[in-house]
């Protein structure tokens, strides 16, 4: 690879990493909840929507696997409720993107021969990460996909916010906790995919005029607002 490739695949890796981040720093999502677990690793918790078994295509053990790395399970802290998966995602620099890894209930979405360990320790096939390289992927568009893959039905808004654990917090912490995802879904809103954006959040039908996603995205903005806020604007 040449100089200028490897400075932009650590650039690359810098967004994730950051991405990363910010994900894990926040709760209130309605299908997964984030972990962070240092600089360049996340746990992602992954609700199931039912427990109906089915094969999932495009997660298999690599055929490479001899030049991709174990994930760190001897480390592992989470232990997840039955009704959910548990993924580890990573962003290591020594191997310069990032990878994913099922952490629990892999029997649910693969049916593959072998020791738990070494389908725990074998990355994932996602779609996502395997145009890492092609496209500008974000942390995001990983978590969208095993969303996806692992709640039955697939949910027309992977990140939907759980209302009710929002509304159940105290006020200051409420305003808190709104304000870090409208954050993040404002980003998620202004850098996603036009098509894929009108599909995934009701009511914000991609970039504005402009190009930059504002008015879409202040328009999701003010639906999440208390009634008693909305009136004062």
């Amino acid at each position: 690879m040449s100089i200028i490739g490897k400075r932009e695949q650590k650039r690359k890796l810098q967004h994730f990493l950051s991405d990363l981040a910010l994900l894990g720093s926040l709760q209130g999502f309605k299908y997964f909840q984030p972990w962070l677990r240092g600089k360049e690793e996340l746990l992602l918790t992954v609700v199931n929507e039912d427990l109906v078994s089915f094969c999932l295509q495009n997660v298999e053990p690599s055929s490479e696997e001899h030049l991709l790395p174990a994930s760190p399970s001897e480390r592992e802290i989470a232990v997840p409720e039955v009704n959910c998966t548990l993924f580890l995602l990573a962003g290591y620099v020594k191997y310069g993107r990032p990878y994913a890894w099922i952490r629990s209930n892999h029997e649910r979405l693969v049916n593959i021969g072998g020791t738990d360990s070494m389908v725990k320790d074998t990355p994932m096939k996602l779609k996502s990460i395997a145009d890492w390289q092609t496209r500008g992927i974000r942390v995001w568009d990983i978590v969208s996909e095993l969303v996806c893959l692992c709640t039955v039905p697939s949910p027309t808004n992977p990140f939907a916010l759980d209302m009710c654990y929002i509304k159940s917090l105290p006020l200051p912490d409420r305003f808190l906790v709104t304000g870090a995802l409208l954050n993040f879904l404002e980003m998620y809103v202004i850098y996603s995919n036009r098509d894929e954006l009108g599909a995934s959040v009701p009511g914000v039908r991609g970039r504005s005029s402009s190009g930059d996603g504002s008015e879409g995205a202040a328009r999701y903005r003010a639906s999440l607002l208390p009634a008693n806020c909305k009136k004062k604007m």
